[in-house]
């Protein structure tokens, strides 16, 4: 918590669940995969922990459509082996249940993948990486049931959405993970002396385990700016540093293969 760490007493402590609204994502199979706006039909992308690029805290948009395709592919193979071998659909596409607005991401939305180490995504911070091709025209996506979704509450709309997603980033790493290996420590002591221990990959099981967690935004609106401003900064350095840091190996390389 760096950044607090330069600030005044002047700040809000709440619990998560106080100041978002915390829900998880949905069953894809179940859902049709567009929704009605303005008399027209808008494909609606799903988002899977797969989707992802954990390092950055992004969504893959670069891979986004093979996902998709793939995904669809081994889907309607499983649905042919089991008509091939009179087996009892359970859903066909009749029944899908259809997808309504509340179930879309908003761009103000983070998700947080709970399948294996948490990972936060910002919503706000990939969307600044989207593609301008007429596949992501007015892209729209739900998040499945491998997140849980933070949205902020009504009444506190007015604060800067991206300082308080790097807030969360914060958490995720810090109080998130703790409670993911306390927890995998506790199962794989459970399971010591198995032959093939099971573990899930799934070891935050719940939004009781986490809503309760404490975050500390500063009240004034103008320090959210502030800050932002300053992480940019050091993220823009970090950038040149990698850079320069690769480009010096690359160097080194050269000079030890030519010998």
């Amino acid at each position: 918590m760096l950044l607090l760490n330069l600030l005044s007493d002047n700040i809000l402590t709440i619990t998560l669940d106080n100041l978002f609204h915390i829900s998880t994502g949905i069953l894809e199979d179940k859902h049709e995969r567009f929704i009605e706006s303005e008399g027209e039909l808008q494909k609606v992308w799903f988002l899977h922990m797969g989707d992802m690029l954990s390092d950055d805290g992004l969504i893959d948009f670069a891979n986004l459509e093979y996902n998709e395709s793939r995904l669809l592919a081994s889907r309607l193979r499983r649905e042919q082996f089991i008509t091939s071998n009179k087996r009892k659909v359970q859903k066909n596409a009749s029944e899908l249940i259809p997808l309504t607005s509340k179930k879309l991401i908003q761009p103000t939305d983070y998700l947080l993948c709970i399948r294996g180490v948490p990972t936060g995504y910002s919503v706000m911070r990939s969307l600044k990486n989207l593609p301008s091709s007429p596949a992501f025209k007015n892209f729209t996506a739900a998040a499945t049931h491998h997140f849980v979704i933070f949205r902020l509450r009504d009444n506190y709309a007015h604060m800067d959405v991206q300082f308080v997603h790097l807030l969360l980033d914060t958490i995720v790493k810090s109080d998130m993970v703790e409670l993911y290996k306390k927890k995998r420590k506790a199962l794989e002591e459970r399971k010591r002396g198995e032959d093939e221990p099971n573990i899930s990959p799934v070891v935050i099981t719940s939004i009781k385990e986490i809503k309760d967690f404490i975050i500390k935004i500063p009240k004034q609106i103008e320090k959210h700016r502030e800050l932002i401003q300053m992480h940019d900064e050091l993220i823009i350095q970090a950038k040149e540093l990698r850079e320069k840091t690769d480009r010096y190996l690359e160097e080194i390389k050269k000079i030890t293969e030519s010998k």
